[in-house]
């Protein structure tokens, strides 16, 4: 059995309002959006679940062995957990987990009631990565991507070191899920820093353009990088989060 990291345990808080599934980055660990999901109990009373996705916080070894299906799969364990509650559920994510939460809503309309992705990655980048994961010589280990982050003193559980064959499956993922987005019809709050050295900020833009949601909405951080759950906006996601889902939820019970 894989030892997981000391806060890269998944986490469960059982509500009484909506419930909400928080998921974390590519290479990094639920450690990133812990405070979000405890706030989201404590501050609204929702159900929250921040599972761990396989082959995070454990090992670069064990991330290894899986790929884009592994963590989606991850995910979609969760969801229905929480879909089985009988609960609207609304997702959240960081990064990866903002992508994952993009293509939960366009598979599953039924069960996603409102999504708010986070620096999520849309297929926007510099080509930097693309050039790498498409050299058949590339090294099996590149520096990891993780604590892109303002605040001082602030560090991400995350990998120190990133497997090429694990950014090829990522790629995978982000492109099908680019190609998802016009299925998108759930209510959409994208939050996106203005300074992110890992997901470009076009992204943000790119998906409040392309979902099909009627009702789309746009945050920028101006104080944050790419770990935003962890920097110095971390509680105006929280409150505009919260505000987002209880909005939703209420309108859609009346």
């Amino acid at each position: 059995m894989t030892d997981v990291m000391a806060g890269a345990e998944p986490f469960f808080m059982q509500g009484k309002g909506p419930a909400v599934l928080v998921l974390h980055g590519f290479t990094g660990s639920t450690q990133s959006m812990r405070y979000l999901g405890e706030e989201l109990h404590r501050r609204f009373g929702f159900t929250v679940s921040g599972p761990r996705l396989k082959g995070h916080g454990t090992s670069p070894d064990d991330m290894e062995t899986t790929g884009y299906l592994d963590w989606l799969a991850s995910a979609e364990e969760a969801l229905h957990h929480l879909a089985g509650q009988g609960k609207k559920v609304f997702v959240t994510g960081l990064s990866m987990g903002g992508t994952i939460t993009l293509n939960l809503a366009a598979r599953f309309p039924n069960i996603v009631a409102g999504i708010v992705p986070i620096n999520a990655a849309a297929g926007i980048f510099d080509g930097a990565i693309a050039e790498l994961i498409s050299d058949g010589a590339a090294p099996k280990r590149v520096p990891g991507i993780g604590s892109d982050i303002k605040a001082e003193g602030v560090e991400e559980l995350a990998y120190r070191e990133v497997p090429v064959a694990c950014l090829r499956q990522v790629h995978v993922l982000i492109a099908a899920t680019e190609s998802l987005l016009r299925k998108i019809t759930c209510p959409t709050l994208a939050i996106h820093s203005r300074e992110d050295h890992v997901v470009p900020s076009a992204n943000g833009k790119r998906i409040a353009q392309e979902v099909s949601s009627n009702d789309v909405r746009l945050l920028w951080l101006n104080n944050s990088f790419h770990v935003a759950t962890l920097d110095n906006d971390k509680d105006l996601i929280v409150e505009r989060c919260g505000r987002f889902i209880s909005e939703i939820a209420g309108s859609q019970s009346s």
